[in-house]
């Protein structure tokens, strides 16, 4: 985290121009917020299929207490554009997200420009949906406060912001590309050390939409070892007999303490593959 040091308005508005220029797309700004949107402390972050009919950009999770999957979960729904600085966001553009959000989620709209009045107070009287706005000026100072992107005595460093796309080398860097033939969904999860402890597999909530409602069993490839049929639980929420896989590929030390690391699951119609990605 950032020291405590002031940063001028007019040297926040550098790096903002700074930051902007550096995505060449709407999309690479995206994939950045994936990454960022992780390092600041949200689960199976997921970019969604590209379209251009201002919907949903990115699907993110928050689990509640522990790490523990229950009621208290809370689902994000992210709009993102990547607008010049000195530029406001629309209003139409929030009320669309907050017209696309599912009951009892919240809503993140981030942009490199900035917010009207009338669109904060638009936000502000329905705390019933909330929405997060996010803008252009917050988000440089987040990444500065977070070290994402930013080196010190602050500078932005474009070698930083390249380095952060190693977090998802793995992932589809385009949706009208087929990287894995038959891969349906690729998705970054942490691998827990509630779920080790318990002996169980806690399935990424997208994955879990895509399994077939009669499965009772999935075939996983874990870390690169042979193939094993997992059985899913009655709530469909995590798989079991893992204990095996844990102790093999690490997660489970020799000494009994639990390794907890990311993975990356790609989900196709007849398996699950999961690769360990830091441990």
């Amino acid at each position: 985290m950032r020291k405590n040091i002031e940063i001028s308005n007019e040297k926040i508005s550098e790096f903002l121009e700074q930051f902007y220029n550096y995505f060449e797309s709407g999309y690479a700004f995206e994939e950045f917020l994936k990454v960022y949107l992780e390092k600041i402390g949200l689960d199976e972050v997921v970019v969604t299929q590209r379209s251009s009919d201002g919907g949903i950009d990115l699907e993110a999770i928050r689990y509640g207490v522990g790490g523990l999957a229950g009621a208290d979960s809370v689902e994000y729904y992210v709009q993102a554009k990547r607008n010049k600085p000195r530029t406001s966001i629309p209003i139409e553009k929030v009320r669309a997200l907050r017209g696309v959000m599912p009951s009892g989620s919240k809503g993140i709209f981030i942009t490199t420009a900035g917010y009207s009045k009338k669109t904060q107070e638009f936000v502000d009287a329905d705390p019933s949906r909330p929405i997060i706005l996010i803008d252009g000026k917050a988000l440089v100072e987040s990444c500065i406060d977070n070290e994402i992107g930013f080196v010190f005595t602050p500078v932005f460093s474009k070698n930083a912001m390249d380095a952060l796309k190693d977090a998802s080398d793995d992932l589809h860097q385009d949706n009208d590309t087929n990287v894995d033939d038959g891969v349906k969904l690729i998705v970054d999860k942490q691998i827990s050390a509630n779920d080790i402890r318990a002996r169980i597999l806690r399935l990424p909530r997208s994955i879990i939409n895509l399994l077939p409602t009669d499965a009772k069993k999935v075939k996983v490839i874990f870390a690169g070892l042979a193939p094993k049929d997992l059985t899913i639980a009655k709530n469909r929420s995590y798989l079991a007999g893992v204990t095996e896989l844990y102790k093999d590929s690490g997660l489970i030390a020799d000494d009994g303490s639990y390794n907890p690391c990311k993975a990356i699951w790609k989900y196709s119609e007849d398996k699950i593959e999961i690769t360990i990605k830091e441990l």
